[in-house]
């Protein structure tokens, strides 16, 4: 495989879970509003990594996304774990809490 595609790819699916997790930790209540405008714009970011991407490869004219870097693709690929995990704690944080709601 090339090691382009690679990172394409890679950047691609990391972009997604960024935006992804980035609109359901907006939901959170428990997270203060500045810690919510970050996750707003990590997810507009991601957003705008993956219509690059998409842009790019189904031929735009005049839209070039360009090289992805490996460097890239890691940051990317730590903040989207970070947010995984964070998506994780929130979930279990409205679990636990309607558990003892509901008893």
């Amino acid at each position: 495989m090339n090691d382009g595609l690679f990172y394409l790819y890679a950047d691609l699916s990391c972009s997604l879970v960024m935006v992804v997790c980035g609109c359901w930790l907006l939901t959170d209540r428990h997270i203060r509003r500045l810690l919510r405008l970050c996750h707003a714009c990590i997810a507009a970011g991601g957003l705008v990594n993956v219509l690059g991407i998409v842009a790019d490869q189904m031929g735009f004219e005049d839209i070039s996304y360009g090289h992805v870097w490996p460097g890239e693709v890691m940051t990317n690929l730590g903040t989207a774990l970070l947010m995984v995990n964070w998506v994780c704690r929130s979930m279990q944080r409205h679990r636990e809490a309607s558990s003892q709601n509901g008893s």
